[in-house]
């Protein structure tokens, strides 16, 4: 499994690395119980010891084992730059949502998520992919308070004298100030007079 330092950039802070939270295994305990349950009965009264065991085994790897791997492999990660979301042992799927392209973020919990502190995060950002949900999150509230403040710093970072200076509006030239000059003169908003007046003007700064 790639180390989470492996995919930070050499200017780059990791904030935090969560895996989903615990919630998660609930169904996998449950099923563990059930297959235990079913195996040991099978034992007892059906005899046969060898193909319960299997039975239960294949059963235990395809109801049990599947979500704990992908617990394991499912990875919230948030950097001083990105917010990264990681899925998958064999089939991965990642992405990445650069801080200054997160529009807001808002979390939501049930009872029952409260109740074990447990909540879902929804990541809106500008793309053709808009909105990523994380469900089952530790703690969600510090989470989310945790991801405005790193949006903030990226923000003074970027258009505070950090990485990139917020470009200033570019100036409109001479030729586009006259034509809406003229198109005021047309709705009468302005005598020709004035129209001339100004247009001299700004003849004069070119």
């Amino acid at each position: 499994m790639t180390s989470t330092k492996d995919l930070l950039a050499s200017h780059e802070e990791l904030i935090f690395d969560l895996r989903p939270h615990w919630i998660e295994l609930a169904g996998a305990v449950l099923w563990t119980v059930v297959i235990a349950a079913g195996v040991g009965v099978g034992i007892k009264y059906a005899h046969h010891a060898s193909i319960w065991l299997i039975a239960g085994l294949v059963l235990l790897i395809w109801f049990a084992g599947r979500p704990v791997v992908r617990w394991v492999f499912t990875r919230f990660i948030l950097t001083t730059d990105r917010i990264i979301t990681r899925h998958g042992m064999i089939a991965k799927r990642s992405r990445e949502i650069p801080l200054e392209r997160v529009n807001d973020v808002t979390f939501t919990q049930s009872i029952f998520q409260r109740m074990l502190g447990a909540g879902n995060i929804v990541l809106e950002s500008a793309g053709e992919r808009g909105q990523e949900a994380i469900t089952n999150v530790r703690h969600p509230q510090k989470v989310h308070l945790r991801i405005y403040e790193e949006m903030e710093k990226n923000s003074n970072r970027t258009y505070g004298g950090g990485k990139t200076a917020a470009p200033a509006p570019a100036a409109p030239n001479v030729t586009d100030q006259i034509e809406a000059l003229a198109k005021l003169k047309t709705q009468g908003a302005i005598s020709e007079a004035e129209f001339e007046s100004k247009k001299a003007e700004l003849l004069k700064r070119m």
